[in-house]
């Protein structure tokens, strides 16, 4: 499975945080290594702004990437890999779907998956870690309450799905994503997955007001673009909310 995925596996039955564990071993490897970090579970997954990422042991694919040196806009190919994984989804049998600014997969309009990254730089050009959780084999009692209404899985929009497969098969899509040469395509295929595109919406970003207005595009450098009363606005990091 490793040369498969042209990279070292770093296993484990569980673990606080495979993003924690590749930001660590990306300290301490050398400037050569490439590897990912996959756990049947994590005691201490991390989701966005500080969130709990929730998984019961085997439902879900667990797992963090690193990139050693880090690609060319770095931001970008974490925003890009939204589109890795729905290619991956599309390809396994489990199409259509898409994708919420800036880290959020949907499948049927509830969060599937979601996308961390994490970028260092120094003299040996940098490294990006990018951490994915999919929601793969859950039923409805294993998510928690309050995510019901919001949340899926695979299994629950009726898709059978290996998580092994789709470590392969998301570890080759993200290969290509991260190459400058894709990136163009990749960000096209992500205006057209866009579920926000169009819509009103209101952006919260942390040490500034909010921003309300049309959604109206995904910039070359992955920043959303936001026509408000006053004309339009980039924003490169915040929490979006559809407002009609």
């Amino acid at each position: 499975m490793a040369g498969e995925l042209g990279r070292e596996i770093e296993y484990h039955r569980a673990i606080g945080s495979t993003q924690d564990r590749a930001r660590e071993r990306a300290i301490t490897t050398g400037t050569t290594a490439v590897f990912v970090v996959v756990a049947e579970e994590q005691t201490a997954g991390q989701g966005t702004r500080g969130r709990v990422w929730h998984a019961p042991p085997g439902t879900a694919l667990l797992a963090s990437w690193l990139f050693r040196p880090a690609p060319d806009e770095p931001a970008l190919v974490g925003l890009l890999a939204g589109v890795a994984l729905a290619r991956a989804l599309d390809a396994l049998g489990a199409p259509g779907a898409e994708l919420k600014w800036p880290n959020d997969v949907l499948l049927g309009g509830r969060k599937l998956a979601g996308v961390l990254s994490h970028g260092t730089s120094d003299a040996s050009g940098g490294t990006l870690v990018l951490g994915i959780g999919v929601n793969v084999h859950q039923v409805a009692a294993d998510l928690p309450e309050e995510l019901r209404g919001r949340a899926t899985s695979l299994a629950l929009a009726g898709h059978a799905v290996d998580r092994l497969a789709l470590l392969a098969r998301l570890s080759a899509e993200l290969d290509r994503v991260a190459v400058a040469g894709g990136r163009s395509a990749a960000l096209a295929e992500w205006r057209g997955r866009a579920a926000l595109l169009g819509r009103a919406v209101e952006v919260l970003r942390e040490g500034a007001g909010p921003v309300a207005g049309i959604a109206r595009d995904i910039a070359e450098d992955g920043a959303l673009v936001v026509e408000t009363a006053y004309g339009r606005e980039r924003i490169h990091a915040g929490e979006v909310t559809v407002t009609t």
